[in-house]
């Protein structure tokens, strides 16, 4: 066969094994898929991932407002009293706020998948620092305007991504027992009336009060949990401690609600990933488990804990942990189907370069053959791993690669010297690869270095060669 064609050719197969390469990658994304499903169903029947907020002290508030206003009337101008009634809630955050917490991790399987869910043991405890009431009620803007307040029962609130987790729950707020309920809504917020009564009714206090009744509606808080608690009068400060059993599934953060805050969280699990808002400032990861310790002020923070905070301008700010596996079998079989492409050209390469400088004429089809074993690889390499592991399946399939292609080649290439060191540059070249795959920060570095020493070779190989030879003969024309 022609040298063109022969290069045609093998730019054909090289389409058709793009095309091959393309279906096994579109099977690892399937697969990462199903796996990230069954996460996902494992939290629907356990817990999802977890975000404790709070504890956050609540009180209720109705303001009646009363302005005087002038109207006219067939008897003349008459001066009447416009009143209007909303209600809000004030949310306190803490003064200063402590976490503590102690994970247990496990691994949750559903068939050849699995999640890992923690059961945890939490104590969140601080103070709370009180304002006279009075100074949370607005005050009329001139002589023409009264407004008059009524406190609501105050209550404790702690917010939850997932209340399904919440094991046992309990606690005390200034030497009281807490006895929660579900839920996080107590009172309305921005509900108002208008009412125009007489200067001089006897029955306008009566009138207001049945004329705006309150509407209960939900906070901004989310999901969670509520207890009812009374102030001592006159309290300045309001000392709280809260246990909380709380299981989840892959991640547990906190909000750092204080101005300031302390949050230390251990457990089992030897694989940490710290995410959240802030780093932690002491941690220790072993073998064995990990610790970490929290530590941030509303200066770090940038002010979001205040004494008084709407429900939805509190504290966004999170710190905490994500329980990941760091050898995830299909991130390691995406990544290695990435140099799919470029692993193939050059085996291909070495073939065909090989067979040049022997002058050994190669079928079409024995390289489909080898660029089919080369394609099973991958196949082999992701589905071994859902059984054995990355490391184990990598190393079973590249062995069978090697001995399969190696036999194969010695061969086609007629001679068996020549496959044992095509199996030596197979198995270098698996080897290098997942030496790319370990050292993902090294990856682009090896790669190049690997492709330069590949082309150093073919170039110092091929540097006698006569190119001009391998071209058929031009017909003689006459002068």
């Amino acid at each position: 066969m022609k040298l063109k064609w022969k290069i045609i050719t093998i730019g054909l197969l090289m389409l058709g094994m793009l095309f091959v390469l393309n279906l096994v990658r579109h099977l690892v994304f399937e697969r990462q898929q199903r796996a990230q499903e069954v996460r996902q169903e494992i939290s629907q029947f356990s817990a999802g991932e977890q975000t404790v907020k709070g504890p956050f002290l609540v009180l209720p508030l109705t303001e009646t407002t009363s302005k005087l206003v002038e109207q006219t009337t067939p008897q003349g101008k008459v001066s009447a009293w416009e009143d209007s009634t909303s209600s809000r809630n004030i949310i306190i955050s803490p003064e200063q706020f402590s976490a503590t917490g102690q994970l247990a991790v496990e691994s949750l399987k559903r068939g050849i998948f699995e999640a890992p869910i923690y059961r945890s043991d939490l104590i969140l405890s601080g103070r709370f620092a009180l304002a006279p009431l009075p100074s949370y009620e607005q005050h009329p803007s001139s002589s023409r305007e009264k407004i008059s307040s009524h406190w609501g029962k105050p209550y404790l609130v702690l917010s939850l991504s997932d209340v399904r987790g919440i094991q046992n729950m309990g606690g005390t707020l200034a030497a009281d027992t807490l006895n929660f309920e579900p839920g996080t809504a107590q009172v309305a917020i921005g509900t108002h009336t208008s009412v125009n009564t007489s200067e001089n009714s006897e029955d306008s206090a009566a009138a207001v009060a049945a004329a705006a009744p309150i509407q209960i509606a939900k906070t901004n808080l989310g999901n969670g949990v509520h207890a009812m608690v009374s102030l001592p009068d006159n309290a300045q400060s309001l000392d709280f401690k809260l246990h909380l059993k709380l299981s989840g599934t892959t991640q547990l953060l906190i909000e750092p609600v204080g101005k300031e805050s302390h949050v230390a969280l251990a457990g089992n699990w030897p694989h940490p990933s710290f995410s959240g808002n802030f780093a932690p400032v002491e941690r220790s990861v072993t073998a064995q488990g990990f610790s970490a310790r929290w530590q941030t002020s509303q200066l770090a923070t940038g002010g979001a804990q205040t004494s008084k905070c709407s429900g939805s301008e509190c504290s966004s700010a999170s710190l905490g942990l994500r329980l990941v596996d760091p050898v995830d079998r299909y991130v390691l079989n995406e990544r290695t189907i990435k140099y799919a492409e470029l692993f193939v050209l050059v085996i291909f390469g070495a073939v065909f370069l090989m067979a040049l400088l022997r002058r050994i004429e190669i079928h079409p089809v024995q390289y489909a053959l080898v660029g089919a074993a080369l394609a099973l690889f991958f196949l082999l390499t992701l589905s071994l791993s859902e059984h054995l592991g990355f490391a184990k399946a990598y190393w079973s399939a590249a062995a069978a690669s090697v001995l399969l292609l190696g036999y194969y080649v010695s061969f086609v290439l007629a001679a068996w010297q020549r496959g044992l060191g095509f199996a030596t540059v197979l198995a270098a070249l698996y080897g290098l690869l997942y030496g790319i795959l370990q050292s993902e920060d090294m990856a682009l570095l090896m790669g190049s270095i690997t492709l330069f020493g590949l082309l150093s070779c073919v170039m110092i190989l091929t540097r006698k060669m006569d190119w001009q030879a391998l071209r058929p003969a031009s017909a003689e024309t006459s002068v």
